[in-house]
Parts: C-alpha cells; structure tokens; sequence
C-alpha cells in the first residue's frame, strides 16, 4: 500500500489516500534509449469523484521505503460518470526547464561540483543528493536551462532521479540524485516458466559499427577551428591491460571480433564497417581513445531486448540475470522499464538494452559499461546450467543444529529431465549421510520421513524413502500428526462415540469450534453407512462443555456449557446429583444494539474498571453525587499560546477555548462557552446574587464575593471539594473541571426553548443556539441575553482557524503506570561504558519487563527493526503531525511496520532489552529530525508528558 497526495498549484498538500482507495493507479518509469533525454516517468489515476481535488495541480507518490516521494504534474483532468482521472507526468523535468544558466564553463571539475553550481547560477530551490560519478567535466552551459544541462551530463555517462521531501502539508526539499547507472548489479534471476511469463525477444542490427574515428577539439583558427585532436600517437595493447590493441599510427580503434561477424565482406574477408564520432569539449589524446573506445563498445554489437511481463521485480535500473534454455537465452541485463499498477499489485517489467524499433539516431547509452566482448555479457548454456547447480548448492541454511535445506531439481529426483525445483527438502543433519529426520515440501503437500542415519547418502534415497504426508495441497491435515499441545482457531471434525447404557450412547463431537456431547437411543434399525444415520436415533443434546466427563456419574468434571432455557449462551457448575447452578449467563432477551448479561456468585476483578454508563448498587445509583469521582475535566490545555494570542484577556479565553475543544466540543459550543464568559466576568467579576449566593454562570467566568464563610466563593470551593478536584480553584482548569462536573449532574436541566441535553450541547454547531442554549438551561438568568450569541460569534471568528500548539495535552506516556524514569535526560556517566555521554532521552520502567510499550500520540511508522542504530537494538521511530518525532528504543519485540499509521495509545511493541544495555526498559525520545545531526535536535520528554 502507497501514500498518495493531492496538492495544489503551490504546491501544498490538500487531501491523502492509500493506494487502495483507487480505481486506478498505474506508475510507469523508463529509462530512455536516448541518453540526451532523461527518465519517462509518467502516472495515471481515478478514483471516486471528491469535490476536494478536482481542481489539484500535482501528485505525490511515496513509491519507496523511504521518507520521500516522486512528484507528477497533472496534464489532463477527466471529471465522467462520478470518476475522476488524471494523467501526470513527472514534474521535475518540466520544472527544471525553466531554470537558466547564464554562462558556466566547467573545466575538470567533477560532477558534483558542476552539478551544485549550475543549480546555483540558476536560481532554483532544487538540491544535489546523492551524486556517485567521479569523472570530470569539461564543458560549456551558456545560457541553457538546467534540463538541457542535466541532458548534457547524461550523455557523458551519468543517469538522474527526482524527488521531494513532504513535511506537514508542504514540499520542503527538491533532491536530484546522479548516479553512474540507476540501480545495482543484483543477484535476480528471472527463469522463463517460473516468474517470467513470457519472454519476447528481439534483435537490433540497425547502425552496428566495429571500428570508430575519434575526434576531438579543433585548433581555433580566427573566427572558425581549424584541424581537430586524434589519437594516432597513442598505442593500447592488451597485454599491457587495455581492453583492445590500437598501434601507433592508426587513426581508428576497432573489435576484431565484431568485424568479422558484422563488418563488409569483401574479396573473401571481412572489412570493418568505420565511422566518425566528435568530442568538441576533449583535448587529450589519451581521454580521446577512452572515449571513443566507449562508445565502440556499445555500437559494436546488436542490441538485445527481452520483453517480460513478471512476478515481482526488481527496481528500474538494476541489472539480472535472464534465462530461457529451450531458446538458449542467457544474458546479463537491465530493468529498464517498470510499470506498477499499486492497486492490484501487479508489476510489469521491461529488460533488455532498452533499444527502441526507430533508433537510428540514438547515443551513446551506458547499458553496461567495459564490454570487451559480446561472451562478457552473453552466458553460454553450460555457463547458465553450472550457475544453476551453483544456486542450488548455495540455497541452503544451516539450522541451530547443523540442519540443512536443499532445493532438488527434476534431475537430481530423478523424475525429469528439467532443472525446475521440483521439491524441497529440510534435513536435521549438514548434509544427506549425517540426517535421519526429513521434512518433504512438494506439489503433493508436507511429508516426513526417516532413516538411520547413514542409510541414505544421496538425494534420490531420500526422494524414493517411505513417507507420511502430514498436509496435503488441497489443505487436508493428518490428524495422526497431532501428537500433544494446544490447537488454536482450527476446524476439527470428528465422532467419538461412548456407551453409557443399555437404551442410548453419547457422542462427543469437535465440530466447527464447538464441542458438544450428544445423547443418541440405542437401536438395531439403523444403517450406519447413511450420512444422515443420526436422524435415526437423535435423543437431544445434552450440551456443551470444556473439561472432562464421567460416563459413569454423567457429569462434566469442568465448566459445562449449558443451553438452559430462556438462555442464549449459560455456563453451569454441577453439584453431581444433576442439579446445575448457573454462574454466568446471556438471557435469550439480549440483542445486538443492547446486550444483557448475568454474574451469579462472589468474585473478584482485579484491575481498573471502567464504566461508560449508569452503576446500580441494590438499585441505589452510584455516580459522581454518591460515590466522589476525580471529576474530570475532559480535555486539557498544554500551557501553550498561538503566535496570535498575545494579551491577557484573549490568553484567558484562550484557555477555556483550548480546554473545551480538547473535552470534545464543537468549536461553536466552545465559542458559546467564551461568549457567555464575557456576560459575566467582563461584566463584574464579583457578581453576587444575593446573600452570597453565586450566579448560575459560576465556574469558569466568575468568582463571587470573597469576604466570608457563606460567599459563593466558598459554596464553589465546597462543589469542587465534592466533585474530586484537586487543582488550586483560583486557576480555570479547576473552574473548567467544576463545570464539566456540574453540568451534567445537576446544573443543567434541559428546558422545552432549547431541549438539548448538555451533550447535544457539546455538539452543536449553530452558534447562536448553542450560546441561547447555554443561557437558558444552564445560567437560567431572569432576563435573556441575546448580546452574548454576538459575543460568542465574535470569538468564534478570532478563533477557529488558529491551531492549538501541540504539547503535554497531545502525548501520553508510552507505558502503562506506575512509571519511573531510572534515568533521565542529559549528561550522565554510561552504565555501559562509564564514560561521560549525552542521554538523548528518558529511560522508563513500570515492573513489568515486558509491558506493551503504546504510541505517544498519532502518527506515521517511519523506523521499525534493528538497522537504524546499534546502541538502540529493536527501535521505532513515529513521526507526528506536529513535525516532532518518538523513537522506543531496546524493545523485545516490535508490532508495526515502516509506512504504517498508528494511532495514540497503540500498541507498537513490547518492553526489552535488545542492544547494549543494563536490564530491560524502554529508551524514549523526543526529536525535531528523523536522523537528529546534533544533540541540539532532542527534547525532554517531560516537556510533552508529565511523568
């Protein structure tokens, strides 16, 4: 599955799907026949019509493990039939040609110095990332654009990649990458029959040449050149390493080899077929024959093209293996076309010298570099089989024991005459004589055998030995096979029956999940043979159980599962006279939208209950008014302004706004709460309604007298007294709390002008309802106040579009309490070491070593294994929306994968001890970069989470 992104015509993020949300998405790249034109790389996709990007200007797709993604401008947007399509094209090089290069003039400078100062006298926002050739350059870019310059550096033997850098909802890095050749010599092989599909092969002989005329730069002569640079002074001999023998004298290199398979016949022999190539910028003889010579290698010989459609590839550029020996085809190649269909996961790839049917005018291409001759890159049939033995003789893993894995041919099994693995076998042993125990994998299922050891000593013994099968292809399974253990989500079938009794028998049965015994009559008139025998002498159930049963007691040494009457589902204890008392039960009235269950008997629960809904002790209530609660105050302020926010006033309603979203109101409730604040505490912070009676707005706006004992302040300290708070009540978090608490216990009483519960409330979204419906169930003042909807309206506006600063109100701690922190951040002596070191994090422990270790907050997996650092063991790494990053370093086991999306309170892994350490804990971190560069870029964790 992909991430891809929609963005707009600035280039900024509007909407994110999975690739699994498309109709359509198809991704092809190619690397072009033309080495003066870089990668095709083009994108096509539709999807269900969505308003919020029908008018999108670009694609990102994240097509790699890594944190970046190749980036498409749209060209064409189709909106038919409720679809929307797209086709794109990649942005970089339509971008790069409109950057221009005023006047640069390189001389023997390497790549990535060219590269950097061209992208600098250009203007552009792109960057150099990874850039591997090590040549020089010498060249003029005289007002050109960088395309045409990248162009330019590609024909002297360089290829390019484009990508982007996305952080938040913006594209903050352009990278060009430059490699010698895209990709990597891999170890792929591609076996026609076995993952390719079909193999189309062609042959290229247009323009072969087999002895090239170098040129270089002419002599300046006035205005024009004069006579240009050749090579006839310089002598190659093989035997001195140079690849091909040149004399002196000889103005031209050329491949005997090659002339006399494709040069001109003429009187008997063959001619070379000669022609000229210019290197304007060359000004040495020696780099003049080293050139040309390159360019030789490629002419020299017809190009080949394998077309394969394949299971699975490897990525563009990477240079396999192919093979075909009906056809005798084994080359060496490249992938040099990739097409991606990310919604089914069908790859189609594209190897070969990536020749085209027109190529008539093509340049040099460095397909494969260093072609001394064609057998370098064309294996003979006996080279292709040796290889083949090679790969099966290698394809072993040795077990903790010294087993073994040997992978046997038709051959080798002696049942054909092909080299097609025809089974697998795993031995105990390192090799045949050495094993006794043998495990079979073939297209007739799973088997085993076994021998004395010795017995057998080549594979076609252990092929033709007595086996078992255990598991067949069609998924059949030999119960024989399960000799002890625990058998977890398996369908098992099956009868044992037991007579009990002269007039009936009992069956067990395991059937479906289920286990059941059943009570049959005893009779003579039965064919047994019948499937449905069981018509003949059904009795009734007598139920399910989990235990034992006693034939001669009838009863079940266990928990009985009882189908009671009036009940769905009863678990029973037996007293042995065939009494039942049930313990816990489902009545037959419990439905899917209400369920009912029943506990019978004395128990214990141990651990943390919670409760969403109304508990009855002997029918009496118990809630927040009977039993004392924490309060609560759902939601929370993480003590952080936006930049906008700056007075005191504002910073005041700030918090409550802050608070109520985070309590799950909608920000026009929220901008209700501010609206009827100002009513109130604006108006007179020391309102008093008689008699020291506070008003109905108390809470979070307003402080009544203060002067003595039956003040409203004293009534409100007494309420927060009840309801659990803690907090100082001169702060709004206590007041907001009391509010949270009174609201729904009591204070408000929803009247027939705005019936709305005080969780309707919470929700709703018309502001001058939510502010009248405040008023009217909650204060229940004697005169309305309609000034406070235009209140609330005008904070609403200040409001809601600022972002709440992330902080302690966003993460949580990523274990579960009791928590301690054994070290904390900062410079400390290493308990590994005892040298002085920056402890880039907090080391957490709870008392259980292997406790689940949960995401801090939401986010995105962009590291989960053991390669990112060896200090850090089994680590992950979760990147937020805010742009910070936590890493949980020293786990014992790891529950997610790179790519994908947790969400806060997760688990992502278990508590360990994997990397150097002392015991097992958990290493966690705060960081503002995925590969911090100094210890500057770590955080405290205890400014995010309170521990």
């Amino acid at each position: 599955m992909s991430n891809i992104l929609f963005l707009d015509k600035m280039q900024q993020v509007i909407k994110s799907y999975d690739s699994d949300e498309f109709i359509e998405c198809v991704q092809t790249k190619e690397i072009t026949t033309n080495a003066s034109e870089l990668m095709n790389d083009t994108l096509s996709v539709s999807l269900h019509f969505d308003e919020t990007i029908k008018d999108a200007s670009y694609i990102a797709v994240n097509d790699t493990k890594e944190q970046e993604f190749s980036l498409y401008r749209i060209l064409t947007a189709k909106d038919e039939d409720n679809l929307l399509s797209f086709e794109a094209i990649n942005f970089a090089v339509d971008e790069l040609d409109n950057f221009i290069i005023k006047d640069i003039r390189p001389k023997n400078r390497s790549f990535s110095y060219v590269i950097n100062q061209l992208l600098s006298d250009s203007g552009c926002d792109w960057v150099l990332g990874i850039c591997e050739p090590i040549k020089t350059v010498s060249s003029t870019f005289y007002y050109t654009s960088i395309r045409e310059a990248l162009k330019a550096l590609q024909e002297l033997g360089a290829e390019f990649t484009f990508s982007i850098e996305i952080t938040g909802n913006k594209i903050t890095k352009k990278i060009i990458n430059c490699y010698n050749q895209i990709g990597k010599i891999t170890n792929k092989r591609f076996e026609y029959g076995e993952e390719v599909l079909k193999i189309v092969h062609q042959q290229d002989r247009t323009n072969i040449v087999t002895a090239l005329i170098g040129r270089g730069k002419g002599e300046e002569v006035g205005d024009g050149y004069g006579r240009r640079l050749e090579f006839s002074d310089v002598e190659w001999r093989k035997s001195n390493g140079k690849p091909l023998d040149k004399p002196k004298g000889q103005n031209w290199i050329e491949y005997p080899e090659m002339t006399k398979e494709y040069g001109i016949p003429s009187n008997g022999k063959m001619l070379p077929r000669k022609t000229v190539v210019v290197f304007d910028d060359v000004e040495d003889a020696s780099e003049l024959l080293q050139k040309t010579y390159d360019q030789l290698a490629y002419y020299c010989r017809p190009l080949v093209q394998f077309s394969t459609e394949i299971l699975g590839s490897d990525s563009i550029g990477n240079t396999v293996s192919i093979h075909r020996g009906d056809r005798n085809y084994h080359y060496q190649t490249r992938v040099f076309k990739v097409v991606t269909d990310y919604v089914n996961g069908r790859v189609q790839a594209s190897l070969g010298d990536n020749l085209s049917g027109n190529s008539l005018n093509r340049q040099l291409s460095q397909v494969q570099n260093n072609i001394s001759n064609l057998d370098n890159n064309k294996m003979t049939f006996y080279d292709s089989t040796e290889i083949g033995k090679y790969q099966d003789d290698i394809m072993r893993g040795a077990g903790a024991n010294g087993g073994s894995i040997y992978m046997v041919n038709g051959i080798e099994a002696g049942v054909s005459q092909s080299r097609e693995t025809y089974e697998q076998v795993f031995m105990d042993g390192p090799k045949i004589q050495d094993s006794q125990y043998f495990m079979i994998q073939n297209n007739a299922g799973i088997s085993f055998k076994q021998c004395k050891k010795g017995q057998w000593t080549t594979i076609q013994d252990v092929h033709n030995g007595k086996n078992t099968t255990a598991w067949t292809l069609d998924g059949t399974f030999n119960a024989s096979f399960i000799a002890a253990g625990i058998l977890a989500g398996v369908l098992i079938q099956g009868v044992v029956v037991k007579s009990i009794g002269s007039n009936s028998f009992f069956q067990s049965v395991l059937s479906n999940g289920a286990f059941s015994i059943e009570q049959y009559k005893e009779t003579n008139n039965v064919d047994y043979t019948k499937p449905d025998w069981q018509k003949d002498v059904h009795g009734g159930k007598v139920g399910e159980f989990i235990g034992t049963y006693d034939g001669n007691t009838r009863r079940a040494n266990g928990s009985a599962l009882i189908n009671y009457p009036g009940y769905i589902f009863s678990i029973n204890q037996d007293n042995g006279s065939g009494t039942s008392t049930p313990i816990f039960q489902v009545p037959s009235s419990s439905t899917f939208d209400k369920p009912k269950f029943k506990l019978f008997g004395d128990g214990t629960l141990q651990g943390d209950i919670n409760i969403k809904g109304n508990f009855y002790v002997n029918g009496v209530k118990i809630d927040t008014n009977g039993g004392g609660s924490s309060g609560g105050g759902g939601g929370g302020w993480n003590g952080q302004y936006p930049p906008e926010v700056t007075s005191d006033r504002d910073k005041r309603y700030w918090q409550i706004w802050a608070m109520a979203i985070g309590a799950g109101f909608s920000k026009q409730a929220a901008a209700a709460l501010l609206g009827n604040a100002q009513g109130e505490s604006d108006a007179n912070p020391t309102a008093d309604e008689g008699g020291g009676r506070p008003g109905f707005g108390y809470g979070v706006w307003q402080w009544t007298d203060s002067s003595g004992a039956s003040s409203g302040r004293v009534y409100m300290i007494n309420l927060m007294t009840r309801a659990g708070v803690t907090d100082n009540p001169d702060t709004i978090t206590a007041q907001f709390k009391l509010l949270m608490w009174h609201a729904p216990n009591g204070q408000w009483i929803a009247k027939s002008s705005y019936p709305y519960s005080w969780t309707q409330f919470m929700t709703l979204t018309d502001i001058n309802t939510a502010a009248q419906a405040f008023v009217s169930n909650f204060e229940r003042p004697l005169n309305s106040h309609p000034e406070r909807s235009t209140w609330a309206q005008e904070w609403y506006n200040k409001f809601v579009n600022l972002e709440i600063p992330s902080g302690s109100g966003g993460y949580i701690a990523p274990i579960s309490s009791p928590i301690t922190v054994t070290s904390e951040m900062g410079w400390r002596t290493s308990p590994i070491t005892g040298a002085q070191e920056f402890h880039n994090a907090v080391d957490l422990v709870n008392g259980n070593p292997t406790t689940p270790i949960l995401a801090s907050n939401d986010g995105q997996v962009v590291q989960a294994g053991s390669n990112y650092y060896d200090w850090y063991g089994n680590y992950t790494v979760i990147k937020h929306a805010d742009g910070l990053y936590t890493g949980y370093a020293h786990q014992s086991r790891i529950d997610v994968s790179v790519g994908q999306n947790v969400k806060k309170g997760q688990q992502i892994g278990l508590m360990g001890a994997t990397g150097p350490v002392t015991g097992p804990h958990l290493h966690f971190q705060f960081m503002d970069q995925y590969w911090p560069s100094s210890s500057a870029h770590f955080k405290n964790p205890r400014d995010y989470i309170k521990f």
